[in-house]
Parts: structure tokens; sequence; C-alpha cells
């Protein structure tokens, strides 16, 4: 598939640029009664507020980066649609027959010819310098998408009057349909948010205030603590995976690791981990006092 690459955009002013107010950006977010249902096993109670929390922190990025007047939220979220109606964004009440018929609606509001990036609604990573530099590529390529981190799935799609095919495997669909890829090194855009995983990883990027207040609020009472023995480990990648008293093999990443304060792992190695929903993020080796710990 045909690819182009830039580089980050980096601070500037004014913060919404020439080149950006040419699109119209559709953002499609489920009713946050319901969203992240993926997050609930982690999160329980507080997935609503998570969900809301990352979808106001997206838009809030959008704003920044293109103004209100281009700005369309599809959605079915009434205290959503009241909040960002408020603020000067076009929301537009989503037919409810998933996520590529909302946008497609949000392109009927934008109307025939108009230049538009389909957007996910769950970037709580998402700063306005990141979509600026999209929207920029994007221009000079015509019809092309930013693909996710993995690669596979897609972030934004943008265009006139194109199908959006949003879902599992969706980059490969896009590509088929002739849209460029757009690989940029913009990591803020291209994690998107449906997991304790990606969560972590949009935490390390760094969060917009609205979901940081709630990770800082309740990410505790998300976290789980368990012995387990090293299984594996890379000393070149700092990735590994350890074993549960039950057998379960759970991996870690880099971060994991190098924020435990760790030099090496050895397997066989007895640790206490700390997990949300089976991510593995903390190692640590417990000390001989109470509330020691030895790295």
């Amino acid at each position: 598939m045909a690819s182009m690459t830039t580089s980050s955009a980096a601070p500037h002013e004014p913060l919404v640029s020439d080149r950006a107010v040419d699109w119209h950006v559709v953002v499609p977010v489920k009713d946050t009664g319901h969203g992240k249902s993926r997050l609930a096993r982690a999160v329980g109670s507080d997935r609503v507020e998570l969900s809301a929390a990352i979808a106001n922190d997206t838009l809030a990025a959008v704003l920044d980066a293109v103004g209100p007047d281009r700005l369309v939220l599809v959605t079915g979220d009434v205290r959503l649609s009241a909040a960002w109606r408020a603020r000067g964004a076009h929301v537009v009440i989503d037919p409810g027959n998933g996520l590529n018929a909302a946008v497609t609606e949000g392109m009927r509001y934008a109307g025939p010819g108009a230049q538009v990036a389909a957007l996910l609604g769950d970037l709580p990573a998402l700063d306005a310098a990141s979509l600026e530099a999209a929207l920029a590529a994007a221009g000079d390529a015509g019809e092309s998408f930013v693909p996710d981190a993995d690669g596979t799935g897609t972030v934004m799609r943008c265009g006139t009057g194109f199908t959006p095919r949003f879902g599992a495997d969706s980059a490969s669909r896009h590509a088929a349909d002739g849209a460029v890829l757009l690989d940029l090194p913009l990591p803020r855009l291209r994690t998107d948010v449906d997991d304790a995983r990606s969560l972590s990883q949009a935490r390390r990027l760094g969060l917009g205030p609205q979901t940081r207040a709630v990770l800082e609020h309740r990410a505790s009472g998300w976290i789980r603590s368990m012995q387990a023995s090293v299984h594996r480990f890379d000393p070149e990648t700092h990735t590994g995976s350890v074993l549960r008293d039950d057998g379960v093999e759970l991996r870690f990443e880099a971060a994991a690791f190098d924020a435990s304060g760790l030099r090496l792992l050895r397997v066989g190695q007895r640790l206490t981990i700390d997990v949300v929903d089976d991510h593995v993020v903390g190692l640590r080796i417990v000390g001989v006092g109470a509330g020691q710990a030895i790295h």
C-alpha cells in the first residue's frame, strides 16, 4: 500500500492553523453509558466516567486544532451533546447503526464536496499539534488514512465523499479503496484506547486533563497485586513474561520493567506484580520489612 511520512509539528501560534480549518473533523462518540465495554473488567463502575473523560479530551484537542465551526460531533449522548453544543461545536444525532453509519451521518452534515477527516473519539493523549500535522499531511495526499499504533486499525480517514470502513482490520480496507496510508510519527494521534493495555500506553504519552483526573482519583482501585515467577526476560529489550501461581503467563513491556527500578531479572525469580485487566503495569521484589521493596 502507498504511504507517506512527515515529522511532528513544533509548538506554534495560533492554535487554529490555516491548513487545519480546511477540514471538517467528524468525531463519532458512542453514548458513554454504553461505551468502552472492554474496559469494564479493568475499571468497573468507573467505566462511564472514564469513557466521558476520554471523549471530552479528544474533542478538546480537535477544538483547539480546527475551531468549533469545523468540529462535527456525532453522538446519542445527551450530556456530551449539551456540553459541546454550548462550546460551539455542531452536534448531529447518532443514527444508532454503528460507527460507520455515524461517520456517514457526520459527513452528510458537512455537506457535498467537503473535506472531511473522520476521527475516532477515543484518543485521550491527542493534542492539537499532532492533529494539525496529520491534517496537513492529508491535505497533500488526497484520499488518505492514519493507522493506529498497531498498523491494522484506523484512527483517522480523510478525503471527500469516501465510504468509511472503520472496525477490525480497517487499514487494509481503507487501502483497498485507494486511500494513501499516512505512516506518521504521531503517537498521540495513533494511540486509541479500548482496553487496559492501550490506556497504559496513552498514559505514558500524557493524557488530557479529564482522563488524567479520573486516573489520578480512581486508578489505584483498578490495580491488583499478586505473586508470580519470571518466565522469560530479554535484557536488551527489557520485555518478558511472568507465570502467575495458577500457571497463566502474563507478558510485560519495557515500560513496566523500566518503571520498577529493577536492573535484571532471572528465570524463576519470585516477584510481586501489579496487574490491571491481565496487563502487567508494575514489577517489584518484596523486601524483608513491612512496606519495603528490594530493587
